[in-house]
């Protein structure tokens, strides 16, 4: 080979290399792309897709973005790093957030020590006190009413909100009798995810009843407050086998839940429930398990022993 032959090949390499580098830090296209999926940079997704990914990036770093067909439509698989964390945001072409899952560098859901995800990537100018998640949903006036024999729980969405860790939650009212006597009045603090449908649980004002007379507040708590944390009441998109905690307030309240189903029948007093939600609850804090099932469109459907009475 002659010399200029040389010079122009080692220039070629030299102008490809530069080339390369100069695509900017938009989108950092570190792996080869999977079956199926096309490596596209920010600038190249739909006006609704870019508006969604900029807003999940607030405060974060884009890795990349992976345009692919997934049931029969295009969606935007998207990799954010936020605070030391991987989190995969998939957006569909209406900017809709299918799915958002924290990442560990295995590729895996992170979860706490005991297997239960506790930690939750929200951006909290994103949340509201009215919400319209299916199996969850925080509409002001909203009424479910549960029987166990004598026993009753009502379950009602007041047209009243708090401020709770800085976010302003909408508050959920149960309200359990025993024998016909009042028990327990819980006030409970919910905030829904506008991207994602996801329903996040900030804590509880607690009225425990005896012979008419509130006897003490047990299982109060309020995110933000002695090192409690919110947790993950309902997923706007659940799947089965998902786990985490839906309460964070170590010493006081600690429920988790794993999503046994996410299509399950249910036969209740009210009628037949189809495409069902069910729940199986624990904490760490105590032994025995607790079942509950939710209804698309109608919210809590069975606790335990309690089963809706009458449909809403």
């Amino acid at each position: 080979m002659n010399a200029k032959l040389i010079l122009a090949a080692g220039l070629t390499v030299a102008l490809l290399g530069c080339a390369n580098r100069g695509q900017g830090p938009e989108a950092k296209d570190n792996n080869s792309p999977e079956p199926g999926e096309v490596k596209v940079q920010l600038a190249e997704t739909p006006a609704a897709v870019r508006t969604t990914i900029e807003r999940e990036l607030a405060g974060g770093e884009l890795e990349d973005i992976a345009k692919e067909e997934r049931d029969g439509r295009t969606v935007y698989e998207t990799d954010i790093v936020r605070d030391g964390r991987e989190w995969e945001v998939v957006v569909a072409e209406d900017g809709k957030v299918i799915s958002k899952k924290q990442e560990s560098a295995a590729g895996k859901d992170e979860a706490s020590r005991d297997g239960w995800q506790d930690r939750f990537d929200v951006n909290k100018s994103s949340l509201t006190p009215i919400g319209n998640n299916p199996w969850l949903t925080m509409q002001p006036g909203r009424v479910l009413k549960l029987t166990n024999g004598k026993d009753t729980l009502t379950i009602s969405v007041l047209n009243e909100t708090r401020v709770v860790d800085g976010v302003t939650v909408g508050i959920l009212e149960e309200r359990e009798t025993k024998n016909g006597k009042l028990a327990e009045i819980s006030y409970n603090f919910f905030a829904t995810d506008t991207a994602t449908g996801d329903v996040y649980y900030f804590g509880e004002d607690v009225d425990n009843y005896k012979d008419g007379k509130v006897i003490n507040h047990d299982s109060a708590w309020r995110s933000g407050v002695d090192g409690a944390r919110f947790g993950l009441m309902i997923p706007g998109n659940p799947r089965a086998g998902q786990k985490y905690y839906q309460e964070i307030a170590p010493g006081v309240a600690l429920d988790r839940v794993e999503i046994v189903s996410t299509d399950a029948t249910l036969k209740t007093p009210a009628g037949t429930f189809e495409h069902c939600l069910h729940l199986k609850e624990t904490t760490p804090l105590e032994a025995g398990v607790s079942h509950k099932w939710y209804a698309p469109g109608v919210g809590m459907i069975k606790d335990d022993e309690f089963e809706l009475a009458e449909k809403p």
